[in-house]
């Protein structure tokens, strides 16, 4: 997880009755017996305490009662969390006693925009709860990144910038800096040093004074990059509307190729970034046409083809020459759309016009419009509020269809989910910090809870006893992660499990065998990754078997993210092992057999928390955790690279990089709707699931990719029968972490601390 959505107040009351548990941040009343409420005072950390990274900060406290006196250390509980922008990030779970410490990470949370909250709760004999906190603020220096000369390329933690550069952090943050030879200006700048004496790529750990970094570089000439050279190949005659292949052959002899543009004059006709380079071209007009390729290499240097002229003719025979639409209303990005509302087009055609088709979300609005001007209206409250897709195409009598005319518009409201659909927002509650969840063959679900607690939900309650309870490392985001079944689990009884171990802290998967609710006790460990390094945030955690029978594993980037593209780590990468914990031979990047290296199926990702796989297919979607601006949904696939550090979402997708599949930001564009991502706006995709061909849910819903963001706490829907296309399809009360399709035809999301269940009819 990137982040939590908790919500704290300086004092909090709530009353134990029975086994219910108390959440931080809600309200109650007295329980009417006279009793007084207990007082806590915090010892330490003092008022105004200030940190750097990598200081250990003690806490201590007490507390009095009127009736008990003072509260024992069992009646005490602290916990402490970090707080960044809107939103929090634990740094230390409840913990009971009246004192302890807790270590500020030195890794992780780059940004200044920080500050840690200490919260003490006191509870007396009758119940009465009080809660009270203390803030502790960072102490800052600024750091400014220089080159000489001014205005050359750097990295600062795996992300570009360029000199100069001035930022504040924390004091104590380590920080990762490098520098290369580039060229720029049309000059060739070798990299010289550090005026630290630093190696090109080091870390450092933010000083407690403003200190300058200058990463010196000698001009060493003009830049020795060669254009490229490029050849089109087509034929010089043509027919409107038949289809006409271009090709054209591109080489770099210092480099390599990015792309291929093919041009009708100074119009752009198509895109190749593979090599062979070509595109189907079919002339909507008839004359002369002048045809253009122009090669772009590595460096950015293009080079125009020699053109080819192609001659047009008109042609005859039936009609071939599609119509034309245009969407007039709603108009694009149009926000806040409620009640009914009427959706018009205008369409035009060669012949003539025999209809226009409008759809909100790929379904089809009422019937086909035959006569103009063309139109239908939509009741807006039969769909969740958000971001839907509507869209209009015309026809001819001669079947020929225009290409779609779209809108991306949300609509206002507060719906939780689509007409015709029921949300069980609480179909199971008392849930402790649950992180993921699966569902057995019989039907019972196993969840995941964070602090080692693996939980059964049988017949829609859940069970007292624990299936098993792990001993774990539960900072931050450690702990008991993720659980799977194996595909013979009706036989063999097999329960995978993710986990940060206890001592030596690294992420284990280890096997467990089920015995009736509970396990055997014996645990098979299989895979014991790395030792984490101070940082306790981007574990990663997921795991599921794919339809090749093969366990895959996703591994966050222990908050280091030069660590994602590095082949001889696993960090940062999608895992992939046979049941045993053993590792196929035919992963992609094996070179020497028997080291961890060998198990790496994709890399280049920060914290894949959550990702699934679709019934039928095996088709892979992981979900990417981002850093400031952006969220990702990637296709999977062997040897793939994700780009983590050096792109996130749409930015910086280089040669080599495998761009997402679908992102969203983190916060709203000018005007909202109309950036990559349209409405959908969150801060931490968790929660994945495909619902398959068949099942409860109305047609168009199957086939559909679901995902959720952790703090916005919305549902979305990818449409993959019509362009990966999204819209909103509910919302939760809790911040969603797993989900998954039941065997019953449910859409179940796990929360922190709840199920929720969608449902149709």
């Amino acid at each position: 997880m990137k982040a939590s959505a908790v919500m704290s107040t300086k004092v909090a009351w709530a009353v134990f009755a029975g086994a219910l548990s108390l959440i931080a941040g809600c309200g109650g009343g007295s329980s009417g017996t006279g009793n007084q409420p207990p007082v806590p005072t915090i010892a330490s950390p003092a008022e105004g305490t200030t940190f750097q990274a990598g200081d250990r900060i003690a806490f201590s406290g007490s507390a009095t009662d009127a009736e008990d006196g003072n509260i024992p250390a069992s009646g005490l509980t602290w916990w402490a969390d970090l707080h960044h922008d809107t939103h929090t990030h634990p740094l230390r779970q409840s913990t009971p006693g009246a004192s302890g410490s807790v270590d500020i990470p030195v890794r992780g949370e780059t940004s200044s925009n920080i500050w840690y909250r200490f919260h003490l709760r006191a509870t007396d004999s009758a119940g009465q709860v009080v809660e009270v906190t203390r803030d502790i603020q960072p102490r800052k220096s600024q750091l400014t990144l220089a080159t000489q000369p001014a205005g050359l390329a750097l990295t600062l933690d795996g992300q570009p910038v360029t000199g100069p550069r001035v930022l504040t952090g924390v004091v104590g943050i380590e920080r990762d800096l490098a520098a290369a030879d580039q060229n720029a200006n049309g000059r060739h700048y070798r990299f010289d040093g550090w005026s630290d004496g630093g190696a090109a790529s080091h870390t450092i750990s933010t000083p407690a004074a403003d200190t300058a970094y200058t990463a010196s570089f000698t001009d060493t000439g003009p830049a020795t990059n060669q254009a490229p050279s490029v050849t089109l190949n087509a034929a010089t005659t043509g027919t409107v509307n038949v289809a006409i292949p271009l090709s054209a052959a591109a080489t770099d002899s210092d480099g390599s190729i990015a792309q291929v543009e093919f041009f009708d004059g100074s119009t752009s006709l198509s895109v190749d970034t593979s090599s062979p380079y070509a595109f189907s071209w079919t002339p909507t007009s008839a004359g002369t046409h002048t045809l253009t390729a122009r090669a772009t290499d590595n460096l950015g240097l293009a080079t125009t083809s020699a053109a080819v002229v192609v001659t047009v003719g008109a042609g005859g025979g039936p009609d071939t020459q599609a119509p034309t639409a245009a969407l007039t209303a709603p108009a694009n990005f149009a926000d806040n759309l409620s009640g009914t509302i009427s959706l018009t087009a205008s369409a035009t055609d060669n012949v003539g016009v025999a209809g226009v088709e409008f759809q909100v979300d790929g379904v089809i609005v009422g019937s086909e419009d035959t006569a103009s001007p063309y139109g239908a209206s939509v009741d807006t409250n039969a769909y969740a509020s958000g971001q839907h897709i509507v869209r209009a195409r015309a026809r001819d009598a001669a079947g020929n269809v225009s290409a779609w005319a779209t809108a991306t518009v949300r609509f206002g409201g507060s719906r939780s989910a689509p007409a015709g659909f029921t949300r069980a927002d609480n179909w199971l509650a008392g849930l402790s910090s649950a992180t993921a969840f699966a569902q057995a063959p019989d039907g019972r679900i196993f969840v995941c809870e964070q602090d080692g607690q693996l939980r059964v939900v049988k017949n829609g309650a859940l069970l007292a006893t624990p299936f098993h309870q792990f001993s774990v490392n539960s900072s931050g985001e450690r702990g008991l992660l993720g659980v799977a079944f194996h595909p013979g689990f009706a036989s063999n009884g097999f329960v995978y499990v993710y986990y940060t171990t206890s001592s030596s802290p690294h992420n284990r998967i280890s096997r467990l065998v089920a015995s009736g609710d509970v396990s055997t006790g014996a645990e098979t460990v299989l895979v014991d990754l790395p030792a984490l390094s101070s940082a306790t945030n981007h574990n990663g955690g997921a795991i599921h078997f794919g339809a090749d029978g093969k366990l895959y594993a996703a591994v966050g980037d222990n908050a280091t993210g030069s660590r994602a593209p590095d082949l001889n780590d696993v960090f940062g990468k999608m895992l992939r092992f046979n049941d045993d914990g053993s590792i196929p031979s035919d992963n992609p990047f094996c070179t020497t057999a028997g080291t961890q290296r060998c198990a790496i199926w994709a890399r280049g990702l920060r914290n894949p928390f959550t990702f699934a796989f679709q019934p039928g297919t095996g088709r892979l979607h992981i979900n990417d955790v981002g850093e400031g601006t952006w969220e990702e949904i990637n296709l999977g696939a062997p040897g793939a690279n994700y780009g983590w550090p050096s792109s996130e979402g749409p930015n910086n997708i280089g040669a080599g990089i495998t761009a997402p599949l679908f992102t969203y930001r983190h916060s709203d564009t000018s005007p909202p709707g109309s950036g990559t991502g349209g409405f959908f706006v969150g801060a931490a995709i968790a929660g994945g699931a495909f619902y398959p061909g068949s099942g409860s849910f109305p047609a168009p819903y199957r086939g559909s990719y679901f995902f959720a963001d952790y703090v916005s706490r919305w549902i979305g829907r990818i449409d993959l029968a019509n362009g990966n296309a999204a819209y909103a399809f509910g919302n939760v009360s809790d911040a969603p972490v797993d989900m998954l399709v039941g065997a019953d035809g449910g859409l179940y999301v796990l929360q922190r601390g709840r199920i929720s269940r969608f449902t149709s009819p």
